[in-house]
């Protein structure tokens, strides 16, 4: 059995056969891979230098980056690109003189602020609008789930009437999935609104690229939308049919058909309502009282000489008519003035509310059920099977029909639910062995046997003969001369070589 030295000489012998160039080019391949491994194990580590840019500004940085003649490389599918660590700080700062990346917002801003004194007034509101525009999709944009948008402002001029003065417009083109776009349309109308003096939410519109309204919604729904809703709407029916009916008969011993009618009319209503009670919006009071006659001067405060003479009593010695008297006249000498202002607004108790319908709603519902007679429990009539699917449903007019009559029965299944739910898989796995038997038995023993039967030595090429050696003629003189002296010892050695060989 040859050993390694042999099958090492034999591949060095083949290896001598092959051509020069291939040699060369096989050379030429190792040196540029060791080249390459060498550059990325040996190379300074790299470092984030900017994230999260968009398309055109990351084409920005990265051709000031080549004009810089400084290397870079892109991350998470080029959103994040890298520069060596040692170039980090270079790399920033010439960005940052360059005015690399620079956004377009900051752009249109300094071309507004930049404009000369000779621009017309329409040139420099085109440019404010612009550089709004561009300010609100840049917003719109950070919103989560909005790939790109694209804003479009009517900004119509000014009047001198007020009454003229046309409202403006807006319209939002945007780029995200239908869940995200529903989602972020109210938001986005109102981020556009609020940046436009003037301009209402409800007149902005928001489109998605496949042209779907995100805001605002239309009132009449689709077609398609609509067939979905009332499919939806009878299914939920029949399932809480079935739900009823399978304690009273079991399943399998009904069947249900449910036809739903439904109102799509969209309405909304302004509604003011005005309370019961009155709310004080103001109220002021006034109040004086003043004790003399009118036309007294008044002196100093707190004086005695100022006071009212208290009350004086008629003792009971006195008669009758003297007191009364005394009394009387006592009590019309005392003076005294009080005077009150009120002073009250009141304001109407009222509410205002606007009330919008929902999209759809449920008109009337017509139910058809037919019952197995054998099935139905005894002491069960079909108006109480009626009763219990009518109470069953909230809607305004509910129509329900239930007839009794005699099912036919299905023929009864040979193998149980179970088996029959398995036979499947075990038809597919016994025709997977039928087919690995027939591979085994058809194909790979017969090849076996007949590569067996194949002398594989007689297929490979014969080794290659040993050359002869030429051995050199010996000299047999000596041997004569021993021979010619010894004549005797000569032959009994050969009388005893031809006995032994007998």
């Amino acid at each position: 059995m040859p050993d390694w030295r042999q099958n090492l000489e034999r591949l060095r012998a083949q290896a001598g056969k092959l051509p020069k160039i291939l040699w060369a080019a096989g050379g030429v391949i190792l040196l540029s891979l060791g080249a390459v491994l060498w550059l990325e194990t040996s190379g300074p580590p790299y470092a984030v230098l900017e994230e999260g840019l968009s398309p055109a500004d990351g084409g920005k940085v990265i051709a000031q980056l080549q004009k810089l003649g400084i290397p870079y490389q892109l991350a998470a599918a080029g959103n994040i690109i890298m520069v060596p660590q040692p170039q980090l700080a270079q790399a920033r700062l010439q960005l940052g003189q360059a005015g690399v990346p620079g956004s377009s917002v900051q752009t249109a801003w300094s071309r507004l602020e930049d404009a000369p004194m000779t621009a017309s007034d329409l040139a420099q509101s085109t440019m404010a609008v612009q550089a709004l525009q561009l300010s609100l999709q840049q917003s719109i944009e950070g919103l989560n789930g909005v790939r790109s948008a694209q804003v479009f402002l009517a900004l119509p001029p000014d009047t001198p009437f007020l009454g003229d003065q046309p409202k403006p417009a807006a319209s939002v083109v945007i780029q995200a999935d239908a869940a995200s776009a529903q989602a972020q349309g109210q938001a986005i109308a109102n981020l556009v609104a609020g940046a436009v003096p003037g301009l209402s939410a409800n007149n902005v519109t928001v489109e998605t690229t496949d042209g779907t309204t995100v805001f605002p919604l239309n009132g009449a729904m689709s077609t398609g939308r609509q067939f979905a809703t009332v499919s939806q709407i009878e299914a939920q029916a029949a399932a809480h049919i079935a739900g009823l009916l399978i304690p009273l008969v079991g399943a399998g011993n009904f069947q249900t058909n449910v036809s739903a009618n439904l109102d799509f009319t969209q309405e909304h209503i302004h509604q003011i309502s005005y309370g019961p009670t009155h709310l004080v919006a103001h109220e002021q009071s006034d109040h004086s009282v003043q004790y003399g006659s009118g036309d007294a001067a008044i002196g100093i405060p707190g004086a005695l000489s100022n006071e009212p003479p208290s009350q004086t009593t008629a003792s009971t010695s006195a008669n009758a008519t003297g007191g009364k008297s005394t009394a009387k006249s006592s009590k019309a000498q005392e003076p005294s003035r009080s005077s009150t202002s009120l002073d009250q607004t009141y304001v109407t108790d009222q509410s205002e509310q606007d009330i919008t319908k929902p999209d759809w709603a449920v008109k009337s519902l017509a139910v058809s059920v037919v019952l197995n007679k054998a099935a139905l429990a005894k002491g069960v009539s079909l108006d109480q099977v009626k009763a219990a699917i009518a109470g069953g449903f909230a809607y305004p007019d509910v129509t329900v029909h239930v007839l009794a009559a005699s099912f036919r029965k299905a023929p009864s299944p040979l193998l149980a639910p179970p088996l029959v739910r398995a036979a499947g898989p075990l038809t597919h796995a016994l025709l997977e062995v039928m087919a690995a038997a027939a591979l085994l038995f058809g194909l790979a023993l017969p090849v076996g046997r007949r590569l067996a039967a194949v002398n594989i030595q007689s297929l490979l090429p014969p080794p290659p003969r040993p050359m002869p050696v030429a051995l050199p003629p010996r000299d047999f003189s000596e041997l004569r001369e021993q021979a010619a002296e010894n004549i005797p010892g000569v032959a009994r050695l050969l009388q005893s070589w031809a006995e032994d060989n007998e």
